[in-house]
């Protein structure tokens, strides 16, 4: 079933993002000839590539069909076998989203209130996981409330409640959960829930400059700064910025040379819902209403106000997106969580639910999901497992799909768009690669559509786990593989 959200109460802000999408793969002009492979020899050239270093002492999973309603079979290896898929995963939490959100579904942050004649009320902030909530919705809020007629805030609830459970996921590596690209992912998301820290060496002996461009509302973090700058020159052990345990607190080691350029690393805000609490309450401040007492409460209760100021997402269509073209975890995840909560019943831990709600939505398309493991909806768990099949299954399911539209426009594009467009430049797929990479340590995935010069279209997943060889070389085999499958002809 599709879900969509109701018309727009007055006074709610809708927020645009760019989207481009196109049901077909378009097509450049190649700058690389083609040779004929015929159908027959492809499942032995194959093989010899996968057997070859550095593949052959990796686990590889291949998996390659005609595109259309009986797809063909052209090739499998490990199909049926279960793969870290890393981000390849945000395939399925977007196939998901687009079957049972629809790609006009919007996330709404809402505000709730009952104004006594002199303009004071209690406020309730219902924040529900808006990946792209910024200090500009919550002015906008603020200058809402404003025109409502509030004058006083007795009490400021914050209510984090919308996402049951863990902000940051508890299959996450801590090393990744320090930084911007492993935010969390709460009910009241604010700028990323990240923020940029600046580096930059100073005399010889002391330790590095510290400057944060943006501050957090809430104060900045607290810093153990134990760098140094050293002489031009002279070796510089490298930086490392990290937090011991559950604190807030940043310890900075290594050192810069003097003369060196800052740098700016982006990390991650571990009290996110705090930092929107202060923001908001300056907002309001700022627009002359006084506030008493703040609150940030993790429960919910039922909400008998009436609804003073909104703010929606931009729809779930621009969402994925991000979440595919780009790569973009914090948009995944709100996807994800957002599924859990909303496929009905009881919910104590939102990803938890995300997963069930996906592994639901999969069946629905016809993809046999009995044995996967989702533990996140971005691909950054190391415990989610994930077939070849399962993602040839669901590209197939979209292609059909009355959101197969929305899908494929969130999709890079070889040697064009996202996360796709350096790779692929200036051969016969440029252009004709339509998916979605995927990398952890060790593990590098590539799923999507693919348009052969001289071959009908087709449906491809390649996931390599184990390798001890860095990202950019499997992608540079993977691309190898395609370039192969790309010299198929009917004419054999």
């Amino acid at each position: 079933m599709i879900r969509k959200v109701a018309a727009i109460a007055p006074g709610v802000k809708r927020v645009s993002l760019p989207v481009g999408m196109g049901l077909l793969i378009p097509v450049v002009a190649s700058t690389q000839a083609v040779a004929a492979l015929c159908p027959a020899q492809l499942a032995t050239q194959l093989d010899a590539a996968l057997d070859q270093s550095p593949l052959n002492t990796a686990y590889v999973g291949m998996v390659l069909q005609t595109q259309g309603a009986n797809p063909r079979p052209l090739y499998n290896r490990n199909g049926d076998r279960l793969f870290t898929p890393a981000s390849n995963i945000k395939l399925l939490t977007t196939a998901a989203a687009a079957h049972q959100l629809g790609g006009d579904y919007r996330l709404r942050t809402s505000v709730y209130g009952a104004l006594n004649a002199e303009g004071g009320t209690a406020l309730r902030v219902v924040g529900r996981g808006d990946p792209s909530f910024t200090t500009a919705q919550i002015e906008n809020l603020g200058q809402q409330l404003a025109q409502a007629g509030v004058r006083q805030v007795s009490r400021l609830v914050l209510d984090d409640s919308y996402f049951p459970g863990f902000a940051t996921n508890p299959t996450w590596e801590w090393e990744d959960a320090q930084w911007a690209y492993a935010a969390p992912v709460n009910s009241l998301i604010l700028n990323r829930n990240s923020v940029t820290l600046q580096l930059a060496p100073t005399q010889v002996g002391s330790p590095l400059s510290l400057v944060w461009p943006q501050a957090l509302p809430a104060g900045p973090l607290p810093v153990v700064n134990d760098s140094t700058t050293v002489a031009t020159g002279t070796f510089a052990a490298s930086v490392a910025l990290w937090r011991p345990g559950d604190t807030p607190t940043v310890r900075i080691t290594g050192q810069m040379a003097q003369g060196e350029s800052p740098r700016r690393v982006n990390l991650a805000v571990l009290n996110p819902a705090q930092q929107f609490a202060a923001a908001f309450e300056s907002v309001l401040r700022g627009q002359s209403i006084s506030v008493g007492q703040t609150v940030v409460t993790p429960n919910s209760t039922p909400i008998a106000d009436p609804e003073l100021a909104a703010v929606e997402s931009p729809s779930v269509a621009e969402l994925m997106l991000l979440a595919n073209r780009d790569s973009d975890n914090l948009y995944a995840e709100a996807l994800f969580k957002t599924l859990g909560v909303t496929a009905g019943g009881e919910v104590t831990e939102a990803s938890q639910a995300g997963g069930e709600a996906v592994k639901a939505a999969l069946t629905e398309l016809g993809v046999n999901a009995t044995a996967l493991r989702l533990r996140d909806g971005s691909g950054l768990s190391r415990h989610n497992l994930v077939s070849p099949d399962a993602f040839a299954a669901t590209l197939q399911a979209m292609v059909s799909h009355p959101q197969g539209q929305v899908f494929y426009g969130s999709l890079a594009i070889a040697g064009q768009s996202g996360t796709l467009r350096n790779r692929l430049q200036g051969t016969a797929l440029e252009g004709r690669v339509q998916g979605k990479s995927g990398a952890l340590t060790g593990n590098v995935s590539l799923s999507g559509y693919l348009q052969p010069p001289s071959y009908e279209p087709l449906v491809f997943s390649i996931i390599i786990n184990h390798s001890d060889q860095h990202a950019s070389v499997l992608r540079r085999k993977i691309d190898e593989l395609l370039l192969l499958i790309a010299q198929l002809s009917d004419d054999c």
